[in-house]
């Protein structure tokens, strides 16, 4: 699946599940309007789709359906430990979907959902009313595009739309939108606000080329960030997740200073920086699955059931890249794990 999406959903989604409650939102008519060459099915709950057995996540990712979903329950998630908070004390993420349109070998959601198609929860609403409600306990940092990518995405739901009107008025709500995405229109399109980052996870060509199915390019990715920047808008720049082993070392040096050619230091908010890692329950199950991955072959380690590099080799690492930018950047503005 390219990031460019089609305009009939035929061709995009192999077949749009709707449940029965979902159909009186105006996400789903204005989708169900637009991708009307797409079979649409009515379903009595997501889960019933979602969740049932025996489903082959490697066939469906190539051919992906959606499920238009009624969220139910909590809106908000504490920020797990294993992900960057940023120096916030009040850390949360939601969920506008769950899976996402780009293929990485490494990404966590294999492990942790039984199914590679999409649900798309269409009671944005509620979504807002729980962050009002929140936000009466204190200001807090919001990951709204923690499991998924929101702005790759917005060509069908246009979730980031919603957040903007909502944290128009909600200036103690600070969220990042982080993204792969080379949606260059986007930023034009949209007004940037100080209480809205932009984090662009970005990677040396070669391991986009292994891991990073369908995504973009870094030269893609680069003009994005260019995009946004020129615009206005608070933008991070994501090294995460960094990978060591000796084919790969060599290539971080030559790209951080690549990316600092092109990408002005000076004009961005921070650096988010990290190392693969992965609950030991997702890893597993993934590993089973992926039997021709050499990256679930590496040499991990299991700290505090996560699994990732040895903790003296992540600091030998860790060391060499962080003086590389701090060529660039200030100590204080780049945020490791």
């Amino acid at each position: 699946m390219k990031e460019s999406l089609k305009a009939s959903g035929k061709g995009l989604f192999n077949t749009i599940y709707v449940e029965k409650r979902a159909y009186g939102y105006d996400i789903t008519r204005q989708l169900l309007n637009r991708f009307g060459s797409c079979p649409v099915v009515p379903v009595k709950h997501y889960k019933d789709v979602f969740n049932r057995p025996n489903q082959h996540f490697d066939v469906q990712k190539q051919h992906p359906s959606l499920i238009l979903a009624v969220k139910e329950g909590s809106f908000l998630y504490q920020g797990p430990d294993i992900c960057q908070d940023f120096g916030y004390r009040r850390f949360f993420y939601s969920s506008f979907l769950l899976n996402c349109i780009f293929d990485c070998e490494y990404c966590y959601l294999q492990g942790m959902y039984p199914s590679a198609n999409i649900v798309a929860f269409v009671n944005t609403e509620d979504f807002l009313r729980a962050m009002d409600d929140e936000a009466s306990n204190g200001s807090f940092y919001l990951a709204a595009s923690y499991d998924t990518d929101l702005i790759a995405f917005h060509n069908i739901i246009p979730y980031p739309d919603y957040l903007y009107d909502f944290l128009r008025t909600h200036r103690d709500i600070t969220a990042e939108i982080r993204t792969k995405s080379a949606n260059r229109e986007f930023y034009g399109n949209h007004e940037p606000m100080d209480n809205i980052i932009i984090a662009f996870t970005v990677a040396p060509q070669e391991i986009i080329r292994r891991y990073e199915r369908h995504t973009p390019s870094l030269e893609a990715r680069i003009k994005a960030i260019q995009a946004a920047m020129e615009r206005g808008f608070k933008v991070r720049l994501c090294f995460d997740p960094v990978f060591i082993n000796p084919e790969i070392n060599e290539l971080y040096e030559p790209f951080y200073d690549y990316i600092f050619s092109q990408v002005d230091p000076a004009g961005i908010l921070d650096v988010g920086y990290g190392f693969f890692r992965m609950p030991k329950d997702f890893f597993k199950r993934i590993e089973k699955r992926r039997i021709n991955s050499l990256l679930y072959c590496d040499d991990y380690c299991l700290r505090e059931d996560v699994v990732s590099y040895p903790p003296e080799l992540q600091n030998e690492i860790r060391e060499k890249h962080i003086a590389i930018l701090s060529r660039y950047i200030e100590r204080d503005r780049i945020f490791s794990l």
